[in-house]
């Protein structure tokens, strides 16, 4: 009989959506386009659908009827800008700085340096 602790093959695997996780994206799917969709969608210009409500008044301010109605609304450029910066992370991710080191560049060597300077020097300018 196992006593608690670590045991193997337990847990939701690596790189598995948990259930809430996997419902929710199933619902945005269904329900129209996901964030990174809508965005992707709004930078290149494309109509999104609107949908509003209009309400009209009488004279006294009484509510007289209320219309859902839809339109298509094309975003500025300005706005087209902001929602490529927004969805550039989801396609292409940044990328992280990297430190190059060499051989006997630890120790104080110029080798490296010296070898490039050597190369550099033949090629044509």
């Amino acid at each position: 009989m196992a006593s608690g602790g670590k045991q193997p093959g337990a847990g939701r695997p690596k790189g598995a959506l948990s259930k809430v996780t996997a419902k929710s994206k199933q619902v945005a799917q269904e329900t129209g386009l996901l964030p990174h969709e809508w965005l992707l969608a709004v930078s290149r210009g494309e109509g999104i659908v609107h949908k509003r409500w209009v309400v009209k008044y009488d004279a006294k301010g009484k509510e007289v009827s209320r219309d859902l109605i839809e339109e298509t609304i094309y975003a500025d450029f300005s706005t087209r800008i902001d929602a490529s910066k927004a969805a550039a992370p989801f396609y292409a991710p940044k990328l992280a700085a990297q430190t190059v080191t060499t051989p006997g560049s630890a120790s104080g060597s110029n080798a490296t340096a010296d070898a490039l300077k050597a190369i550099a020097a033949v090629l044509p300018v």
